[in-house]
């Protein structure tokens, strides 16, 4: 794990769960809300901040938006948004988040006859594991097809295209075309269009 800037820490953070309720479930004993809003108070920098986010089906929370609120002595500047680390604070949030299993139990069943997640009605989720393998792979054919998009265009960095549309480093990009390459949805290398 990275080391923390020393100028940045979270004295707290509250959760509120937004609507529409929900829960996804993240272990046999654990789940998490769908939709929520984390509220932060950071010791340093010395501002509040509140953040919404949402969990899909693939179980990685994205930040939808980040409010920071600074004071009269201490005002929002560009270098106290620098010492802001959104991963950090993202990372408490669903540490925060996190509920027992019990919470999604009690949830499910407010819901109508008939409405119930997929796992309810007999298919069972992914263990973890296989919830990467699918990821990886709906990643790499996201891959192939700005891949393929950008040798029809005639651009002769089609991996660094990748990178950049996927917001990705270069090396996880080439990790990305290599499983789309055995997947089959890549022409192998040595053909025409290298990689």
């Amino acid at each position: 794990m990275p080391r923390l800037p020393k100028n940045f820490r979270i004295a707290w953070v509250s959760v509120d769960v937004l609507p529409p309720d929900g829960y996804l479930p993240l272990t046999p004993d654990s789940a998490i809300p769908v939709r929520f809003q984390a509220n932060f108070v950071l010791e340093e920098p010395d501002v509040a901040a509140t953040m919404e986010v949402f969990v899909g089906p693939d179980l990685r929370p994205v930040v939808l938006s980040v409010t920071v609120r600074g004071k009269a002595t201490a005002p929002v500047t560009t270098g106290v948004m620098r010492q802001i680390l959104i991963d950090q604070m993202t990372r408490a949030a669903v540490e925060k988040a996190t509920v027992p299993a019990s919470v999604r139990d009690e949830w499910l069943a407010t819901l109508p006859p008939g409405i119930q997640p997929v796992e309810q009605r007999g298919a069972s989720l992914p263990d973890a594991d296989e919830r990467i393998r699918n990821q990886a792979d709906d990643d790499a054919r996201r891959a192939a097809r700005i891949y393929s998009d950008a040798v029809a265009a005639g651009n002769r960095a089609p991996a660094v295209a990748v990178a950049n549309v996927m917001n990705r480093s270069r090396t996880q990009a080439a990790r990305y075309i290599r499983r789309a390459r055995e997947l089959g949805l890549l022409p192998p290398l040595g053909s025409s269009e290298g990689a």
